[in-house]
């Protein structure tokens, strides 16, 4: 049985709606301006545009691959740039601030964090507390599913 963790459904479609298109529409009014006559560092200002159009089609295409997969016997985390596995036999800890620790089949100690939970941190009270109460929920879950301890 698989079980995948993802941002809340509101976050993901805010995220691919607005924050993708503004990183492309940023980066095409950035780029317009390299073709400015008289304008300074053209190759800079393009470059810098080229760079803001690519992140913007990156996260609008990564984005419904973001997930933490729990499956029956590796934890495969697929992020923004970096997707990694670990064998669940191997999962000693899920520390607090998102980092997990296994050791492989080589022996060899691993610590990696899951970026997509970070920071999962306890309810502080505040207003906006209960818009990311979801990560600290998802971390006890996978703390519970690898049966490790926390510290």
């Amino acid at each position: 049985m698989s079980t995948a963790i993802r941002a809340p459904r509101w976050q993901r479609v805010v995220t691919a709606v607005v924050l993708g298109p503004v990183l492309v529409g940023t980066g095409l009014a950035v780029g317009a301006v390299a073709f400015v006559p008289g304008a300074s560092a053209r190759a800079f200002v393009a470059v810098l545009g080229v760079a803001f159009v690519v992140g913007g089609v990156w996260l609008c295409i990564r984005l419904p691959r973001v997930a933490i997969r729990l499956d029956d016997d590796t934890l495969r985390y697929d992020g923004f740039l970096v997707s990694w596995t670990a064998p669940r036999a191997g999962i000693t800890t899920v520390l607090d601030d998102c980092f997990v620790e296994w050791q492989d089949a080589a022996g060899r100690q691993r610590r990696r964090q899951l970026w997509m939970l970070a920071p999962a941190y306890r309810d502080d009270g505040t207003k906006t507390a209960p818009l990311w109460r979801w990560r600290r929920q998802a971390l006890l879950q996978v703390r519970d599913w690898a049966h490790a301890r926390s510290t």
